[in-house]
């Protein structure tokens, strides 16, 4: 039976991947921190306790799993102990990264792992992309076998959202309030239900044609954002008010959208999937987006349900967005970079 150890497993992505991995009858070990109160299932080991806990990191990487999934590694200082710590102790170590690493050439065609890993605009992508380069320099150094993932915007409870958080976009909506989409909505925008990027994640592990190579896992299909928006509007049962606004616009109000939009969900973004396809036969997306968007929008509801309260900052700050755009003001420049 294949061993495999997940760094994280309780996110959009990496829990769709436990569940799966359980199914195809791997036996699948957690690490994380236990607050999350996730419902693994039965057969899951799961340790919890802190990544920076060095001693208990090191009895794990002792026990040499088949297959070590990184979901949680978001600069090289993580990485790097990482590389330290499981060579030679496990047979393929696979770091989860990004696709919003690429650099955005829709006027070239699809995205293909080949595409350069540039985004100017977003430091979240430009640490992803530095990770996977010391790790493939290890893979060349025979210290590690690497494999890198690359996933696209996946969903499944947590509905997508325009410039600001699925669950505060719903949240507006729900409660009849406009909300912003970024330019005109034509944009076209790629996103993944996490069960589907499973199926592809877990036929990776353990592949040895898989070591040494980076893979997107990505649905063909892409969406306008108006699209999306009307879907998720439908998804809630509830009419949708929108302003659109330019990601320029929008960055004059915060630094917080350079990298979110600029640096990605302004840009037409769709990927050839013909690399993962060559070592994961037949796989296919078969969650379409309506289908996945309803899912995700009955614990939507439940979330609401539980007094749910969106950042009153951001809040209002799309509020005064909104505001301005309407009034044809000029915005005030807001210098905070999160909220």
């Amino acid at each position: 039976m294949t061993r495999v150890l997940y760094i994280g497993g309780s996110g959009e992505i990496s829990f769709a991947c436990v569940e799966a991995a359980v199914s195809a009858g791997q036996h699948v070990t957690v690490f994380n921190r236990g607050t999350r109160g996730e419902n693994f299932p039965a057969a899951v080991e799961q340790v919890s306790g802190d990544i920076n806990d060095d001693s208990l990191y090191a009895d794990l990487a002792a026990r040499h799993f088949d297959t070590v999934c990184q979901f949680v590694g978001l600069n090289t200082d993580t990485i790097s102990r990482d590389i330290a710590t499981f060579s030679g102790n496990c047979n393929q170590y696979v770091f989860v990264s990004s696709a919003s690493a690429y650099k955005k050439t829709w006027h070239e065609g699809l995205i293909t792992e080949d595409t350069p890993l540039e985004n100017p605009y977003w430091e979240y992508s430009q640490a992803k992309a530095n990770c996977e380069k010391i790790l493939l320099d290890a893979h060349g150094d025979n210290k590690l076998a690497v494999t890198i993932v690359r996933p696209s915007h996946t969903y499944r409870r947590r509905l997508p959202g325009t410039c600001f958080p699925g669950d505060h976009m719903a949240w507006r909506i729900l409660n009849g309030k406009p909300i912003l989409v970024h330019d005109n909505g034509e944009s076209l925008w790629t996103l993944t239900h996490a069960d589907d990027f499973a199926r592809a994640f877990i036929g990776l592990c353990g592949n040895t044609a898989a070591l040494g190579e980076a893979f997107h896992i990505a649905s063909d299909s892409a969406n306008s954002w108006n699209e999306i928006v009307s879907l998720v509007g439908e998804a809630l049962d509830s009419e949708v008010s929108t302003v659109h606004v330019s990601t320029d616009h929008l960055i004059e109000y915060s630094q917080m959208w350079r990298g979110p939009l600029k640096g990605d969900k302004s840009n037409s973004v769709k990927f050839d999937n013909g690399k993962v396809r060559s070592l994961v036969k037949d796989w296919r997306c078969e969650i379409n987006l309506p289908a996945g968007l309803a899912r995700a929008a009955v614990f939507t509801r439940d979330l609401m349900a539980q007094d749910y309260r969106p950042n009153e900052q951001l809040d209002s700050l799309i509020d005064r967005v909104i505001a301005d755009q309407k009034n044809n003001n000029t915005p005030h420049h807001e210098n905070s970079g999160n909220l």
